[in-house]
């Protein structure tokens, strides 16, 4: 892929859109947390998991603002994810601790998405293909 249809692609714009979504969502974590791990983590989560999530898993969509609205809506679940796990663990943990708890719960289940998304495409294709097979008689 070159350059000018990289920067023409929805994935591009899914990668645009979530760090500019995670830059000042780090900074507001940070600031009302008063927790700059917490912060870190949410600015690597948004601006770094989400995208890759979309490249790994997602089907290129036609429209750019679908990639958008998909960066900001995965940001937004990403979030909440992220903080109600960290209020679940900084019970239990320390504020540093309960930081890289809630990013791993966060990480692990955005790998669990993936890992579905792809186990299901492959069923898809594979339904696929035995539907060609009946189609044609031949097995």
């Amino acid at each position: 892929m070159d350059v000018r249809s990289y920067l023409s692609s929805t994935r591009f714009a899914v990668v645009v859109t979530a760090i500019a979504v995670a830059i000042p969502t780090g900074y507001l974590v940070t600031d009302l947390a008063a927790n700059d791990s917490l912060g870190f983590l949410t600015m690597f989560v948004l601006g770094v998991s989400v995208p890759r999530t979309y490249s790994r898993s997602w089907p290129e969509h036609e429209s750019r603002w679908h990639g958008v609205a998909w960066a900001v809506g995965a940001c937004v679940a990403a979030l909440v994810v992220l903080l109600v796990a960290h209020v679940g663990t900084s019970a239990f943990l320390g504020e540093f601790w309960a930081a890289v708890g809630a990013f791993l719960v966060v990480e692990i289940l955005l790998s669990a998405a993936t890992r579905s998304l792809e186990s299901a495409e492959a069923a898809a294709e594979s339904d696929e293909d035995a539907a060609t097979t009946d189609v044609d008689g031949s097995d």
